[in-house]
This record gives C-alpha cells, structure tokens and sequence, in this order.
C-alpha cells in the first residue's frame, strides 16, 4: 500500500470560477455554467473587444461626423461669411411705431436697408437699442429679419420688438445690422 502526500506535485486539473464558484477545468476560458469570461486576453471577452474593435470604430464615426457637419455647414453658409463685408448691408431710414393690440404692446421698426457690396445677403439680424429722453439706454433687441438685399439695392424691412418697458420711455431708437448669410447657401 502506498501513502500519498497531501503536497502532490503535479497541480491540480481543476478550478474554481470566480464568479458561480463551480468547479472547471484550469484551461477554460468560458465558464460553462454561468457563461462568464475567465480571461482578459481573448479577444472574444467583451470588455477586451470593446476596447479592440469598439473604440476604432467609435473615433471613426466621430471623424466622419464632423467632416459631415462641416460639409452640411459649408453648404448653409458658404463663403464669404459676413463677417469679412461689415458694414456692407447698412440701414438707409427707419422709424418706430407704438401699436396697442389685443395681444399686447408691440414696437414696430419699419426702414430700408441698402447692400453696397458684390454678395447678396439673407436672414438679416438687427440690433435695436432705444433710448430714453436723456440718451440713456433702456432697452436692446436683436430681432431677425427673413428678408433678402441683393448686390447693390435696397430693400424695405419691418421688425416687431416687445418692449420692456412702458412705450412712453421709448423716445429713440439705433439699428445696427449685426449678421446676414449668403445668399447662395442652399438651406
């Protein structure tokens, strides 16, 4: 009869999983009661593919995103912007209306902007700044305006502002025009 040692030299062909605590095989890389990953370095481990496979394809979609919205941004407002013509599109004559209406006190700005440059421009926005009787300011607006001036003409404009303040306090007004798009983005 032989005794065995209870150091045995070879190691054992088993394992517990970490996760169900079952007993496997050592070279198992998938639990096959509870279907977790053993290893870290298969690229078959979820974690590890994500990082693998899933980042790669994550930067690239960001790049072709951007280069799609830069795209898509060209087409809206091509060059030149306006920004490069200030004052190009500037404000002949204009005055300011009071009206009292059933749904409420509005200021009415009617005028005519000239285009003296090459470049037609759209979607027009203002700056409106009213004044009191002593030149102080009392109110500021930046209404759009959906009209278009092409090179070189004039166009007539009417913005509504909703004032702040009682209508009386209002005793003059300055328009700045402030931006416009190209007339020859699509959008």
């Amino acid at each position: 009869m032989t005794l065995q040692s209870e150091h045995n030299p070879c190691p054992p062909r088993d394992r517990i999983c970490p996760f169900c605590a079952e007993t496997i095989k050592r070279e198992a890389k998938v639990c096959p009661r509870c279907r977790q990953w053993l290893t870290l370095r298969s690229l078959r481990n979820p974690a590890i593919a994500v990082w693998v496979y899933g980042l790669p394809h994550l930067m690239m979609y960001a790049v072709l995103s951007m280069t799609l919205l830069t795209i898509i941004n060209r087409f809206q407002n091509p060059k030149p912007d306006y920004s490069d013509f200030l004052n190009s599109v500037r404000v002949l004559e204009s005055r300011m209306n009071c009206v009292q209406t059933s749904t409420g006190t509005y200021i009415y700005i009617t005028g005519i902007l000239t285009n003296q440059s090459e470049i037609g421009w759209k979607d027009i926005e203002l700056e409106c700044r009213f004044f009191d009787q002593k030149g102080a300011l009392l109110d500021a607006a930046h209404p759009h305006e959906a009209v278009t001036v092409q090179p070189h003409d004039d166009t007539a404009f009417r913005v509504t502002v909703t004032p702040a303040r009682a209508t009386n306090d209002y005793a003059s007004f300055r328009l700045v025009v402030t931006t416009a798009r190209n007339t020859k983005g699509l959008f």
